[in-house]
């Protein structure tokens, strides 16, 4: 009977990799698999969305997600404040009357929902703690990768597993499947079109990193500044150029891109860093603490570089070279001109005067 048993595994075990691999041909051409028996399938890594996949239900966003150009997001969804949808920063929660068709520069803020008819476009990327609920379904075409986990109780095939079993290598889905509650995903599997997200999902998507200005959380960029395309700020992507109305305060940091400029008003948190592309405009910036520079930062006249700021070697202030990396004593006014090297620090109570720009 033991040997019987052991026959029977393998035999199982060939099976399920024969039902994902190369299935026998199928009349349905849409042949699916089927995420979730109860509490559905968790993704363990990032996953991209390989093809249009539709939104069978409602479905929240648990953190910052980008929709790629071409995604659609339907009447009825709410869109959470500090979201940016097409271009266009939202400053407090609303519900879309009509469907909104994405065409670039869309991040939703977590706290949003889409609902039944809103779609995800190839290019999309979910991050690792999503979740697919009972009834989501991957299409003919997605890929399983290498580390994921099938869930006893998941059918592929018309085989049911009988014990968890691991994906040794990456797997193209290539007909019908169940997949239990308790499988997971791994990092690099892909959705491929025609699947579905069920109701009930939760989306952790990925933002756009850029290279630029970090302003740490407590930062306040005033009215009148512009804020690049390419920026980030609060986990929402900014498509287009933008000058702020009003000023506004950074709650989960921001990054601002090259072409960025910053008012008279504001005031850079500790933890922020200065990178080449920012100016200053219209008057003095404060600095409410420890700042880097990151970049080449030419001071405009009337900069003040408070006590405990360090001066990198290679800067030269008021027309005087610094061979090795200077603390100020004491508060220094520039009067004369300042090239501040990158790797200097600026401490609180600096103020940088219009002018200013970082190479």
């Amino acid at each position: 009977m033991k040997g019987n048993s052991m026959s029977l595994s393998r035999r199982i075990t060939a099976s399920l990799m024969v039902g994902l691999m190369c299935c026998l041909p199928l009349s349905d051409q849409q042949a699916q698999v089927a995420l979730g028996l109860g509490g559905g399938a968790s993704l363990a890594g990032a996953a991209t969305v390989a093809g249009t996949t539709h939104v069978g239900g409602a479905a929240s966003v648990a953190a910052a997600t980008a929709l790629a150009a071409g995604s659609s997001i339907a009447a009825g969804s709410v869109i959470a404040a500090g979201s940016v949808v097409n271009g266009s920063p939202c400053g407090s929660a609303l519900v879309l009357a009509e469907s909104v068709s994405v065409a670039g520069g869309t991040t939703l803020a977590a706290g949003s929902t889409l609902v039944a008819g809103s779609t995800l476009a190839a290019g999309t990327a979910l991050a690792a703690g999503t979740t697919l609920a009972a009834g989501s379904t991957l299409a003919t075409g997605s890929t399983i990768a290498a580390g994921s986990v099938l869930a006893a109780g998941s059918v592929v095939g018309g085989v049911a597993l009988a014990a968890a079993t691991a994906i040794a290598s990456t797997t193209t889905v290539g007909c019908g499947a169940t997949l239990a509650a308790g499988t997971s995903l791994a990092a690099g599997s892909s959705i491929a079109a025609g699947s579905s997200i069920a109701a009930g999902s939760s989306i952790v998507g990925a933002a756009a990193v850029v290279a630029g200005t970090a302003l740490a959380a407590g930062s306040t960029i005033a009215a009148g500044s512009v804020i690049a395309a390419g920026s980030v700020v609060g986990g929402a992507s900014i498509a287009s150029a933008t000058t702020l109305a009003m000023a506004t305060t950074v709650s989960g940091g921001a990054t601002l891109a090259s072409g960025s400029s910053i008012a008279a008003g504001s005031a850079l948190a500790a933890g922020s860093a200065l990178a080449a592309g920012t100016s200053v405009v219209g008057g003095a910036v404060t600095v409410a603490g420890s700042t880097a520079v990151a970049g080449t930062a030419m001071a405009g006249f009337g900069s003040t570089l408070a006590a405990g700021s360090v001066i990198a070697a290679g800067s030269v202030v008021n027309g005087a070279t610094v061979a090795s990396a200077t603390t100020l004593a004491s508060a220094t006014s520039i009067w004369g001109g300042a090239t501040l090297a990158a790797g200097s620090t600026l401490a609180a109570g600096s103020a940088l005067a219009a002018g200013t720009m970082v190479f």
